[in-house]
């Protein structure tokens, strides 16, 4: 009976593709069998070598294949004797069955039977199992010691095939462990058997029965059974794996398996699944009254309640949609009606928001008259380029079968629907008047969630290849080609320069860079990123121009408006991107950020910042934006890289030591307007694509390099102890931040050979010391002649002129002696050139 049930269930596919080749069979049933056409019988056809271009396989040809088949367990092409001349469809068309996989043997494709074990099959009544569970949440009965409990024989045994079952839904674990939230969830549960339906369904064997008699309502009960039971007795083995299952133990665990999915309403009498009509109800309703909807206000409309909500949920209870994993949500429009509203299921992991990432989503025409079920991307924040690459990216490398992979439909006409069907990889089309049933959606769906995480699976592997090869490049390797790359677009800034920006930002991804105008501040950034493979177009670089009037967080990360709704900022849909793709680099640009008030719109991301802790392997912050705001906790991801640009004039305003003490300030100042030497054979240089792990940071706190650079790490305390002694005469000492930081950047710079210990020294009292010297009081100048004599290593003498190439730190000397100056001839002073 197996193989009649077997035969049914491969009626239902009507096209398939060959394993090794993905060549496309075309398949029409009949009483004889299964007729097949392929491109090479209908060329045939079309020349006059074939009377048709389909040709009959017959149900005792498959039958005789399947035997082959069964008896071998693992087959490739040289196995099939019988089958010789079709073997490429016969293992096509067996690999459509749910309980065998393409696999490989002798370096060739294969398909193998699926194994399970005795014990993944039930022993004993739901009941019973239930009556434990019970039991469990009513006494907290230890389930690793059950003997304990029952010391009885018989009710020993009984409790312990009990708690065998408690094992296959997944209230306990192998080692007896209570899924906690599992049984909180069913504790609080107003439908207990929604949530034991969908842990049954989990169950690969389950799910296996279910899907082979969701296709056999033709067959009469005892031959369901009589069929179920025959595929255990083939692919289920004892608990030691060693043999297959007997025909009583096979009678009895189907016999339990069958009344399980009949208690819980997933199969009649018949059995036949049951299935509730949520999902097509509910589509065909939206289609026939959206039209007439839109004509009405949307506040409160019951309609918008059915898209946004009551479908929602729908789909979220289907067996296969794991909630910790999926988000469904439904859009109507906000304010006004959509054109093309929709409904999206998004893997969590992947993207939360359907302006980006890609995502499942069911999209209605404007005429209302068709339905797409598409894989498709957000369009809002996804380059055209990067979605064309990624479409082709999905139809190259997932095989699909019964999809169209195309982005080749019509939803209407306007600039959202074009939108829509540009963003499409692939896509299933239904119609109002042809609506398939439940059963069919719910199989189209589970088939496209399959695709889905395929591809996320891909995507993964792909990461980590594209991981290893960039490990492979260094940081001297990193910087000489940023500085390569800045200088082909014929931007002269020195080698060093672009090293102190790079270990600046590994050190601290906060950055400010000052300067007089027109020095290429803005260029330095934006050919920096770019040089890394991050570009607008892409989405890793944004330049945000900073305006007088920001007064607070929102302008940067958002507001709620007059309805209720948030309005993102333009850095929250930078964090979220980059949130959702965490091995990449993303660059800010805060463009003139000084011209509003630093600590009023930015005091949020500045405390935030100092919140950085490991957690599971990861970087994180305490959220940005809880999870009432976006539906999850936005942080301050490890790839946000958030760069400044200050002009200090008449027109901006200072910056306080909060800010000064957590970022590093580069000066750029200098200017040399007749170098042209540096512009003759420039080569285009083409960008160079690196995860974020070739620039992220290794360190957080001192702690976590110590070990490995103690005596580093004291040579700069130090130098910091001596510095710390003449600022204590102004109050402006650096604090453990400072020296950490001061300690991080010296130490990338060593193990990377860029600098040595004095350049690196230098560039950091630059960046971290001198920005916090500023005033009018004598102790301003003492305090400026005792840095002078640490980093000249020699007394300071107004009478004769420093020789820099002699100085320890010559930088610092240099800006030192600019500062005293000022002060000498303006009874003041400031690090800010025009301050």
């Amino acid at each position: 009976m197996l193989e009649k049930l077997i035969i049914n269930y491969l009626e239902g596919f009507k096209d398939i593709q060959t394993l090794s080749s993905m060549q496309t069979n075309s398949i029409k049933v009949s009483d004889e069998g299964f007729y097949v056409e392929t491109d090479s019988s209908i060329r045939k056809f079309e020349v006059g070598e074939k009377a048709s271009s389909w040709e009959l396989i017959s149900f005792q040809f498959l039958y005789e294949a399947w035997n082959e088949f069964a008896n071998t367990r693992l087959a490739n092409s040289s196995d099939f004797i019988m089958a010789k001349g079709r073997t490429s469809f016969v293992m096509a068309l067996f690999s459509k069955l749910p309980f065998v996989s393409v696999t490989q043997k002798n370096k060739k494709k294969a398909i193998q039977l699926n194994q399970y074990l005795t014990d993944q099959l039930p022993e004993i009544n739901l009941n019973q199992v239930l009556e434990l569970l019970e039991e469990v949440i009513s006494k907290g009965l230890d389930l690793k010691h059950l003997k304990q409990h029952y010391p009885e024989d018989n009710v020993y045994r009984l409790k312990s095939r009990a708690r065998q079952g408690l094992k296959l839904l997944g209230f306990i674990d192998s080692q007896y462990v209570l899924n906690v939230n599992l049984i909180d969830e069913y504790k609080s549960s107003h439908n207990k058997s929604l949530i034991l339906k969908r842990q049954i369904l989990k169950h690969p064997y389950f799910s296996t029965v279910y899907d082979l008699l969701s296709k056999s309502s033709d067959l009469e009960n005892v031959y369901k059974f009589q069929a179920i039971k025959e595929l255990g007795m083939l692919i289920v083995k004892n608990s030691a794996g060693d043999n297959l299952m007997r025909d009583s133990v096979a009678d009895a665990r189907t016999r339990h398996m069958l009344s399980w999915m009949q208690d819980v309403d997933l199969l009649n009498e018949e059995l036949n699944p049951i299935m509730e009509e949520s999902i097509r109800p509910l589509l065909i309703k939206t289609m026939q009254e959206y039209l007439t909807a839109r004509t009405e206000p949307l506040t409160n409309h019951p309609l918008g309640k059915l898209v946004r909500s009551d479908l929602p949920d729908a789909i979220s209870r289907l067996p296969f949609i794991d909630r910790d994993t999926y988000l469904v949500k439904g859009s109507v429009g906000q304010g006004n009606w959509a054109t093309v509203p929709w409904l999206a299921i998004l893997n969590k992991n992947i993207t939360t928001s359907t302006q980006r990432g890609y995502y499942i989503v069911y999209l209605f025409s404007e005429n209302m008259q068709e339905l797409y079920l598409t894989i498709a991307q957000g369009i809002t924040e996804t380059s055209r380029d990067e979605m064309l690459k990624l479409n082709d990216e999905i139809r190259k490398n997932i095989e699909m079968d019964g999809v169209i992979k195309s982005s080749d439909y019509y939803l209407g006409e306007s600039a959202k629907a074009r939108g829509y069907v540009e963003s499409t990889a692939a896509y299933i089309k239904y119609t109002l008047e042809d609506m398939p049933s439940e059963n069919q959606l719910i199989k189209d769906l589970e088939k496209m969630i399959s695709y889905y995480e395929r591809f996320i699976e891909y995507k993964k592997e792909n990461s980590v290849e594209e991981k290893l090869a960039f490990l492979n490049v260094n940081e001297q390797e990193i910087t000489d080609h940023i500085h390569s790359y800045i200088q082909s677009k014929g931007f002269y800034y020195k080698k060093e320069e672009v090293i102190n920006l790079y270990l600046s930002l590994k050190t601290k991804p906060f950055v400010i860079l000052s300067g007089i105008s027109g020095t290429g501040k803005t260029k330095m950034v934006q050919w920096f990123a770019e040089s890394l493979g991050a570009t607008e177009e892409d989405g890793q670089f944004t330049l945000i121009p900073v305006r007088p009037d920001w007064s607070d967080g929102s302008d940067l990360l958002g507001y709620v408006d007059i309805k209720g709704d948030f309005k993102k900022g333009p850095l929250t849909s930078v964090l979220e991107r980059a949130m959702d793709d965490p091995d990449k680099p993303f660059f800010v640009l805060l463009d003139e950020m000084n011209l509003a008030r630093v600590e009023y719109y930015f005091s949020d991301l500045l405390s935030v910042m100092e919140s950085r802790r490991r957690k599971d392997g990861k970087i994180v912050t305490t959220p940005v934006l809880p999870f009432e705001v976006e539906g999850r906790d936005i942080i301050l991801p490890s790839n946000v890289y958030i760069i400044g640009t200050v002009n200090m004039d008449e027109t901006t305003h200072p910056f306080s030591k909060k800010v000064l003490d957590r970022a590093n300030t580069i000066e750029f100042n200098r200017v040399q307007l007749d170098h042209f030497s540096f512009l003759e054979d420039q080569e285009e240089q083409a960008p160079l694509s690196i995860i974020n792990q070739s620039l992220a940071g290794d360190f957080l706190h001192l702690k976590d390099a110590y070990q490995d650079n103690i005596a580093l790490i004291k040579k700069v305390t130090e130098v910091l102890v001596n510095i710390n002694k003449q600022l204590e005469g102004i109050g402006a000492q650096v604090g453990y931040r400072v020296r950490d930081e001061i300690c991080f950047y010296v130490i990338y710079s060593k193990k990377n050979n860029l600098l040595t210990f004095e350049e690196a020294m230098d560039q950091s009292i630059l960046q971290k010391i001198l920005p916090r010297i500023s005033g009018s009081d004598e102790r301003v100048w003492d305090t400026l002649k005792g840095l002078y004599e640490i980093c000249m290593s020699k007394v300071y003498n107004a009478d004769v002129g420093p020789e820099l190439n002699h100085a320890i730190y010559p930088k610092s000397t240099e800006k030192i002696l600019h500062m005293i100056r000022r002060y000498e001839n303006d009874g003041f002073t400031s690090f800010w050139a025009g301050s």
